[in-house]
């Protein structure tokens, strides 16, 4: 005589599979909704008028022949023009974005020397932690904008110029 279907190991094998996937949606499920997804946006036709109007000023900085030196000793940080600098020099506003963590990325707000050096401290965990960077740089009055990767740390001055893909 054979034994009845629940004592059969076959019957329960073939039901773990089904379950499991059950489980591992469940799982799934639960993951998605707890992170949500920053690079996901509701309004794409505003994203790409915004980077048109981003790509203008991208294209106002080139037409100005705006460059800029970037050296940083620790947490010291100094830009300075290298070329087509304006006759008064404004306060500039410098945006560090992480490649990868939305979360380190921090803004300063710059104001020239008396040599026309552009002076600032970076973050601790920016000074000591390599990492990749977009570095943008606008004016007070926003009528252009630069935009670079850089590597940080670095121990050479860098040059930053305009350039059309890092918008």
């Amino acid at each position: 005589m054979s034994k009845p279907w629940y004592k059969q190991v076959w019957p329960w094998v073939l039901m773990s599979i089904p379950f499991s996937v059950v489980i591992a949606m469940f799982i799934t499920l639960t993951v998605a909704s707890d992170y949500d997804n920053p690079m996901v946006v509701d309004d794409y036709y505003k994203q790409g008028r915004g980077i048109n109007t981003q790509v203008e000023k991208v294209q106002e900085a080139q037409a100005r022949g705006i460059s800029f030196s970037f050296s940083h000793d620790g947490r010291d940080l100094v830009l300075a023009y290298k070329t087509g600098e304006p006759d008064e020099l404004t306060a500039l506003t410098v945006s560090f974005y992480h490649t990868t963590l939305a979360d380190k990325d921090f803004t300063l707000r710059l104001t020239a020397d008396g040599d026309g050096r552009f002076r600032g401290k970076l973050p601790a965990e920016v000074a000591t932690a390599a990492g990749k960077w977009t570095l943008t740089i606008t004016p007070f009055d926003g009528s252009w904008r630069l935009s670079q990767q850089i590597q940080l740390p670095t121990s050479r001055e860098l040059t930053l110029e305009p350039l059309t893909y890092g918008v």
